[in-house]
């Protein structure tokens, strides 16, 4: 199994950008000379074993994508809502699994976007989303239909496509807003869509702003990206 490679994801017409993958086998990280590299919050004693594991996991994925844009080995602290804090030279975003975690780093307004999100969801997670009604509406199914998503991955897509939306906006929102309040409104048939803010969660993010995501299925795992 390999620890540490990357994968390409599409931004658009800005490019590609590179996503940092750890994979670990559940309950091998604690103890060990990965953990001893990786700084940790003052209340990191007082976690539970595997939310330690995937919190070293996510740091260990951030600094693989460190190395890999030739940035200085800077630690990510935790904000008080678990949320990483990135510093002023770049934002990211970090998703992990119980034996696999992700990490994109995007230098500011690297090709025009501005804010990055991105969610990592086994595919047996699929049939465990039945209250659909919290994640999206029946319109939103309808337009992933009709860009070809097939049925038993709907809900989970849609859920992983707002998660990866929630991870893009919250530092600039700096506040809890619902799943609800975007909505999937187009698809490019390219498996490019396109979402819009309901009602204003912010200055910078009014409503009608407009954010763009996309997905991918590898190694058992559905990955998606949102991007603005």
């Amino acid at each position: 199994m390999k620890r540490f490679y990357q994968t390409q994801i599409p931004l658009s017409e800005s490019g590609y950008v590179n996503v940092s993958h750890f994979c670990f086998i559940e309950g091998s990280l604690v103890g060990t000379d990965y953990d001893m590299t990786i700084t940790k919050p003052l209340d990191y004693g007082k976690w539970r074993t595997k939310r330690q594991e995937t919190f070293l996991a996510g740091r260990l994925a951030v600094r693989h994508a460190q190395v890999q844009l030739n940035m200085f080995a800077k630690d990510i602290p935790k904000a008080e809502d678990g949320s990483p804090q990135w510093p002023n030279e770049y934002t990211g975003s970090i998703s992990h699994t119980d034996n696999q975690a992700v990490a994109v780093l995007l230098p500011q307004a690297q090709g025009g976007i501005q804010y990055i999100g991105i969610d990592l969801e086994p595919l047996v997670n699929a049939d465990k989303f039945d209250a659909a009604c919290l994640i999206g509406l029946e319109t939103e199914l309808k337009i992933l239909i009709a860009g070809g998503v097939e049925k038993p991955l709907l809900i989970l897509l849609l859920f992983s496509l707002k998660e990866s939306i929630y991870k893009a906006l919250h530092p600039v929102v700096g506040a809890f807003f619902d799943f609800l309040d975007v909505e999937l409104i187009s698809n490019d048939g390219n498996d490019v869509f396109e979402f819009q803010v309901k009602r204003q969660l912010s200055e910078k993010i009014p409503s009608g702003f407009i954010l763009r995501g996309s997905y991918v299925i590898q190694d058992e795992h559905l990955m998606t990206w949102a991007y603005c």
